[in-house]
């Protein structure tokens, strides 16, 4: 019994292009991650009555800035504006 099967030359082709594909998909995601932080990072020079208007604080944005640079902030802003329109709505 072998410790490593043998491999073909088609396992090693189709391998070699899963992991082309993979890297293309992780710097997808990580140009969008950019672009986002990017667009976030336009939100925190808004006035405080317009960021009340989609229903963040100043607080908000801060946060999801401050969060790791592979973290998606506006998936975060999104989430918290959702989270303070229901909370008003309720009150």
């Amino acid at each position: 019994m072998a410790i490593f099967q043998k491999t073909t030359t088609g396992d090693f082709t189709h391998s070699i292009g899963e992991g082309i594909r993979l890297a293309g998909a992780a710097l997808r995601a990580i140009a969008t991650t950019m672009v986002n932080r990017r667009a976030a990072r336009q939100l925190s020079d808004l006035p405080d009555y317009l960021l009340s208007d989609v229903g963040l604080k100043r607080d908000d944005v801060y946060e999801a800035l401050n969060r790791d640079w592979r973290c998606d902030p506006t998936y975060l802003l999104s989430m918290k504006a959702a989270e303070n329109t229901t909370r008003v709505r309720q009150h």
